[in-house]
């Protein structure tokens, strides 16, 4: 039985260029993600599963809810890898202040996508930096894979710190599970107290892994912007999360209603009346 499995496989582009939506690249890898959760329910059910495979979001709610049907889920032995937007977050910030980046954290909560990613960089001692700045330095963690594919000449995101800050965060699970309980900087997990979390029932956060799991969520508070972010961002995560969750358990996805543009919608046609030409033909047949 393995202690670990981590699921990483599977498109992360497509050609000729990353520039796809979610829903696309969920497509392509929902088997795979749903393949291996089988297999872990079957052969590992007390494995911890890591969910790297993007989107992280869908596949993570796909995952979960398998592992439910298959009656082998543990909330605190799901994680969805976030790392390297946590990694990210934490670089810039570093950068900036001049700080080692081995001894600071920068959280990343809400989500993994590039619509549902909140970098909380109140939590790592922001608050001397202008809310310009901090605004930039969001929209950077929020468009890297974008900025990315546009920097990079074969257009694909940057495989070496994916592989960097997935190591890695698979590495401190291995020190939680058989050293000691040891602290990730953000992981997409199921909250034992939503109503601690932003009122989300699944959200990213810093946890502490230790034998059982995930045994500490670490919460950090919100400022006014980041707030704002959050609050904007819940329906994205919840949009995913509902489109995982629907190809898991075999139901018809819907869209988010909030996702729906009210000026979008066409109002009913008017029932039609027959012209006097048309009417006066059918008359004399």
């Amino acid at each position: 039985d393995a202690d670990v499995v981590l699921i990483c496989g599977g498109h992360y582009v497509l050609p000729p260029c990353c520039d796809i939506s979610d829903r696309e690249l969920f497509f392509e890898n929902m088997q795979l993600v749903r393949t291996v959760s089988i297999a872990c329910a079957q052969f590992c059910p007390h494995a911890i599963i890591a969910i790297q495979t993007p989107p992280v979001d869908c596949n993570f709610a796909l995952c979960i809810h398998t592992l439910q049907l298959a009656r082998t889920y543990n909330k605190r032995k799901v994680l969805g890898v976030n790392a390297i937007n946590s990694m990210r977050a934490n670089q810039l910030f570093c950068s900036i202040t001049g700080s080692d980046p081995s001894k600071s954290h920068t959280p990343v909560v809400c989500g993994t996508g590039r619509c549902t990613r909140v970098p909380v960089f109140s939590a790592a001692k922001a608050g001397n930096f202008p809310q310009t700045q901090v605004d930039c330095l969001t929209r950077l963690v929020r468009e890297a894979d974008d900025i990315i594919c546009k920097v990079k000449c074969n257009n694909e995101q940057g495989h070496l710190s994916l592989g960097f800050s997935t190591a890695r965060f698979v590495i401190n699970i291995m020190k939680g599970l058989f050293e000691k309980p040891t602290f990730i900087d953000s992981a997409l997990v199921e909250q034992a107290h939503p109503e601690k979390c932003y009122n989300m029932s699944i959200c990213a956060t810093p946890v502490t892994i230790s034998k059982g799991g995930v045994v500490e969520y670490a919460v950090p508070s919100l400022n006014q912007t980041e707030t704002r972010i959050l609050e904007d961002s819940k329906c994205d995560l919840e949009d995913m999360l509902n489109l995982g969750r629907c190809h898991a358990i075999g139901e018809e996805y819907c869209l988010h209603p909030d996702k729906i543009c009210p000026c979008c919608v066409c109002p009913p046609c008017q029932t039609c009346r027959p012209c006097y030409e048309s009417e006066k033909r059918r008359k004399t047949k």
